[in-house]
């Protein structure tokens, strides 16, 4: 029997890269609440809605982190 994909090589990609992305910034030991914002995931949490959210300058000291690790 033969499976057919219901994804495209372009969505495969993107869904790999924010399972590393995530993974690698679990290792450098990112806060959850930087890794749900750059992950562009959303949070269960409430109060984690209000506000902007973090500064760029903090997300890049967390990418910059897992670039040189």
């Amino acid at each position: 029997m033969i499976r057919t994909c219901t994804h495209t090589a372009k969505e495969w990609v993107v869904y790999s890269f924010q399972h590393s992305m995530r993974d690698r910034l679990r290792a450098v030991e990112c806060p959850k609440e930087i890794i749900d914002q750059i992950g562009g995931w959303s949070s269960s949490d409430v109060g984690e809605s209000y506000g902007e959210g973090f500064p760029l300058d903090v997300l890049y000291k967390w990418l910059i982190e897992i670039a040189n690790c």
